[in-house]
């Protein structure tokens, strides 16, 4: 398994965000989250991607611990050597690209690999063009985020993600901040990656996307998995009420 969380517990100015959640993903599986807005989703990504930390429980990757309890019931994470080992396990694609708008696109690429990596500047290259391939905008590798669509900036991004060759891929609302003929664009490169057993973890808010290329769906809520499954028990037959609420909302 790459990832597991367990008993993940987090707070902000005393409220409680993220109430005993555990969860886990295998090699090659795509995991959606999906839920209403506040329900806890993108705090628990940025929780197993490190840029926040939790206040209790315990995140593995690859079987290795990078952040405990204690007997005082206190978070304890590796020291920074260590983390920046489990930093290389996982990439996030954000809502808003976050690309450096003063870099071209070849250079939002080819930075970190060089850096954090310490590859070549020829290996970093030719691996950023290969992405942009990929992604099909390898004509704007000498371009600049600024001259880009908003759907191109998301594939730089999720390419930018993939130079560092994480095991594991997440995704917070990669779509939310496009308008429906570029979500098309950003889900089919999305579709892509999970055609090609790419470990992902999606939040979205994209139901037939999540229902189509999941191998499991989770349903969050107030901060808690209210339910989870395969996507055609979750979309088709929920269990729960609080899901067959949500749910109504996208058959209107």
């Amino acid at each position: 398994m790459i990832l597991e969380m367990k008993n993940i517990r987090k707070s902000f100015d005393g409220l409680e965000v993220l109430k005993d959640i555990s969860f886990g993903v295998d090699h090659g599986e795509v995991v959606s989250i999906i839920g209403p807005s506040g329900s806890g989703k993108s705090t628990l990504l940025r929780c197993a991607t490190f840029l926040e930390t939790i206040d209790g429980g315990e995140i593995r990757y690859m079987g290795e611990t990078a952040a405990h309890t204690d007997a005082s019931g206190n978070a304890v994470y590796v020291g920074a050597h260590e983390m920046k080992h489990f930093r290389k396990y996982c990439g996030l694609v954000f809502q808003q690209f976050n690309l450096f708008p003063h870099y071209s696109i070849l250079k939002n690429l080819i930075d970190a690999p060089m850096h954090v990596q310490g590859i070549s500047r020829d290996e970093a290259e030719a691996l950023a063009m290969d992405l942009l391939r990929k992604m099909g905008i390898e004509d704007k590798a000498n371009a600049y985020p600024y001259q880009l669509s908003g759907g191109q900036q998301q594939r730089v991004a999720i390419a930018r993600a993939m130079a560092m060759k994480p095991e594991i891929l997440f995704f917070d609302e990669p779509t939310s901040a496009l308008d429906p003929e570029l979500t098309g664009e950003v889900l089919k490169v999305i579709r892509q990656l999970a055609e090609e057993k790419m470990t992902m973890v999606v939040v979205t808010h994209e139901m037939p996307f999540a229902k189509a290329v999941s191998n499991r769906v989770l349903f969050m809520d107030g901060g808690v998995i209210v339910e989870q499954g395969d996507p055609r028990d979750v979309f088709d037959n929920p269990q729960e009420e609080r899901t067959k609420q949500f749910l109504r909302v996208f058959e209107r």
